[in-house]
């Protein structure tokens, strides 16, 4: 399971590398995707496969729900490492996070989540004041 919060700058080449604690237990088979609330995701390749199966009984019929297949699919990036373990944050994604050159690794279970450091100041300082409120928010689930 991944945790916590890491933070680095995209280098000239819009080059980066994984946290080497999120590095260490991802191994070297990954994607990296949209996100959801404009963050990207890095999974595993089997955290993924997990993650996406559950679109095979979607009917070819039905159109709209292909094409959110699509939207999902087809921004799903495997990243070609440098020998020091870098590699190219490719631009439509760079873009739909809004990132520009500063980013916040936060582990989130069993996924790493990568947010704009200006996206995730805006988002994350303003959420929860204190542990409690968080837990009080996931009462329904069993906390």
């Amino acid at each position: 399971m991944f945790f916590g919060t890491h933070r680095l700058s995209l280098d000239d080449k819009n080059r980066m590398r994984l946290p080497a604690k999120f590095r260490a237990k991802i191994g070297d088979d990954f994607v990296l995707c949209q996100g959801t609330d404009g963050c990207l995701f890095v999974m595993s390749h089997n955290e993924f496969e997990n993650f996406i199966s559950k679109i095979d009984n979607v009917p070819l019929s039905e159109h709209e729900k292909q094409n959110a297949i699509r939207a999902i699919t087809s921004r799903v990036y495997v990243p070609e490492e440098d020998s020091q373990g870098r590699f190219i944050l490719p631009s439509e994604l760079k873009r739909a996070a809004g990132i520009e050159k500063k980013v916040v690794f936060m582990g989130v279970r069993n996924r790493i989540e990568i947010w704009s450091e200006e996206y995730y100041h805006e988002r994350f300082e303003k959420g929860f004041e204190s542990i409690d409120q968080a837990i009080d928010s996931l009462r329904e689930y069993g906390f």
